[in-house]
């Protein structure tokens, strides 16, 4: 059975259903990019998986009030894989537009390498990068009177409007796996016009599922969208769109898509349509791997979590039992001296010259590609006991 508490569900995104299966995740969690100084309090939310009993829709509902939650503060940056981007380029090269008048919108600094990719190979003339996705703070309702749109999106959305050029190309780089509120994810779509063309991506969950991990579960994403309920999803809002995926060592498994009105009608045959993969029940799965972790780590055993990105924080979070003693540890630079969302018993630690030789257990929650680098330099160090990874398996 699935623990329950009261928060007001929303509606599932995909179908409106209000038939919802809820597994808590927390019942006072920061935001997984919450790092903090010292002398600063941190905000606390409920969190909680809802899974859809009629289309299966999976996403993480709370009462944080933010619209869109991103990192917290500039040090948390993570840049962006660019190897499948050419085929975006293909794609727009499809809609016949005269690239010398056209404008391009980033949302976030996840869209400034691919911005740059488009203006050097689509001949677009000019590029101004801006991060209107910056801070959760920024997408936290106006409130003057009676709650209005946040600023970061009415700003958004009157550069695009505001635009001189023949068509406008809009980036929105994992806005769906993030984008909380219902009345933004409209407002997004309805940016798409016979002068307006949307790029995005997020993740391909169908693809995660069957690899079964539930590593992409962090409290800062709120929609697990498989590629049938986001066809779904785009067909209501009658926009024509195109997907693709794509996965290499150096990219996780990405959807990408065009939402344009100048597709070929035909072009929603794309993998969406194709894929015929049952999302599984992930509230189901989640409680699973919890007894996994408890079952693994008995009494006396010591794990350290390397990596305090929203994978590792989310694991401290959302799986980990209150009584495991683990460490977090990260060599960022920014991050030191901050207080980070998660409190670990055994503390927050840099990896370099740390000595792992007391723990049994080290979780990877890092790249793969910074783990190859990494995995050698702990077993130097004295660490003798097992790397696992997010779901409690050898890491490979």
């Amino acid at each position: 059975m699935t623990q329950k508490f009261n928060l007001a569900l929303e509606p599932c995104i995909v179908c409106g259903s209000s038939d919802i299966d809820q597994t808590v995740l927390g019942t006072a969690l920061a935001d997984a990019s919450d790092f903090t100084n010292k002398d600063e309090m941190q905000s606390k939310f409920r969190y909680e998986l809802a899974t859809c009993l009629i289309c299966n829709h999976s996403s993480i509902q709370t009462d944080n009030p933010c619209w869109m939650p991103t990192r917290k503060h500039d040090f948390i940056k993570y840049g962006e894989p660019t190897e499948h981007y050419s085929q975006i380029s293909e794609k727009l090269k499809t809609l016949n537009l005269e690239f010398k008048d056209v404008s391009v919108h980033t949302f976030s600094y996840k869209d400034f390498q691919l911005a740059n990719l488009l203006a050097s190979d689509l001949n677009i003339p000019s590029l101004e990068l801006k991060d209107f996705a910056g801070c959760s703070r920024d997408w936290l309702p106006s409130v003057s009177g009676s709650i209005s749109k946040p600023q970061a999106l009415t700003s958004f959305i009157s550069e695009i409007r505001e635009s001189k050029k023949s068509h406008k190309i809009v980036l929105i780089t994992r806005f769906f796996d993030h984008v909380h509120n219902r009345d933004l994810l409209q407002t997004i779509l309805k940016l798409s016009s016979p002068s307006t063309h949307i790029v995005f991506d997020l993740n391909d969950y169908d693809r995660l599922f069957e690899l079964g991990t539930l590593e992409f579960i962090w409290n800062e994403r709120r929609n697990f969208f498989s590629q049938k309920n986001l066809a779904s999803l785009l067909t209501r809002a009658s926009v024509k769109f195109t997907m693709f995926t794509y996965e290499s060592k150096a990219v996780s498994p990405t959807l990408t898509g065009v939402i344009s009105s100048r597709l070929p009608s035909d072009m929603n045959s794309d993998a969406a349509v194709k894929s015929q993969s049952t999302n599984p029940h992930l509230g189901e799965k989640l409680l699973a791997l919890r007894q996994h972790w408890k079952l693994e780590l008995r009494l006396g055993h010591k794990l350290a979590i390397i990596g305090a990105s929203h994978k590792g924080i989310s694991l401290a979070q959302f799986v980990l039992d209150l009584d495991i003693r683990f460490s977090l540890h990260d060599d960022k630079e920014a991050s030191k001296g901050k207080t980070p969302p998660v409190i670990p018993p055994l503390g927050f630690h840099s990896v370099s010259g740390f000595d792992f030789s007391e723990y049994t257990h080290l979780a990877i929650t890092t790249t793969p590609i910074i783990a190859e680098k990494i995995i050698p330099k702990l077993r130097d160090s004295g660490f003798t006991g097992q790397f696992l990874d997010f779901d409690c398996r050898p890491f490979n």
